[in-house]
């Protein structure tokens, strides 16, 4: 699902991409990152963060997006040798397996009604050694349950599904932080 004009509005207001990409930044201080690492951002968006992880720590940079005019907004923003933006589905990864060291995301997966699937598309585009950065809106599992029903067209994780995805994975929790309905996870990608 692409977010509607009004969304875009508020989402790539100057304000609200500086605070992605700075929750960005601070997510990624919970990782040892390397210099020569590939980074994966699912649902870029006009680019803000990917644009400053790539200035910031030298990391060559992926970021995609579903939403054409959204990747086209970011490569004008792209001056980073090491930056591209691409446009797919996050749940189709055209990425080989365990070819980024960091995928991250942040606020995308409760536009997808699929948000299990591109889950599971992270990881496996994940190396082993990698980290999965996830945030995004996590509803109690008998609320998710309840309005995937009213809602289909929507994604709802909750944090017990995403819990369980990520140890069915055998992803090691690094970190969790909650705040109201919104999650940060970070994981490690071990063996």
């Amino acid at each position: 699902m692409r977010m509607t004009a009004i969304e875009k509005y508020f989402v790539n207001s100057s304000e609200h991409t500086l605070k992605v990409a700075h929750r960005a930044q601070q997510l990624l201080d919970w990782i040892d990152i390397r210099i020569a690492w590939r980074y994966l951002d699912v649902g870029c968006g006009i680019g803000a963060a990917a644009c400053e992880i790539a200035d910031r720590y030298g990391m060559d940079v992926t970021g995609i997006d579903v939403d054409r005019r959204q990747i086209e907004a970011a490569q004008t923003r792209a001056a980073h040798p090491r930056l591209r933006f691409m446009v797919m589905d996050a749940t189709k990864l055209q990425f080989n397996d365990a070819e980024f060291d960091i995928v991250a995301t942040s606020m995308v997966a409760h536009h997808m009604p699929a948000w299990e699937r591109a889950f599971s598309e992270m990881i496996r585009v994940l190396r082993p050694g990698g980290y999965l950065i996830f945030s995004d809106l996590m509803l109690p599992s008998w609320l998710a349950v309840v309005g995937r029903r009213l809602f289909p067209f929507v994604g709802l994780p909750s944090t017990k599904r995403i819990d369980s995805l990520a140890s069915q994975a055998g992803m090691t929790k690094v970190h969790q932080f909650c705040a109201g309905l919104r999650s940060d996870y970070i994981w490690h990608r071990t063996g």
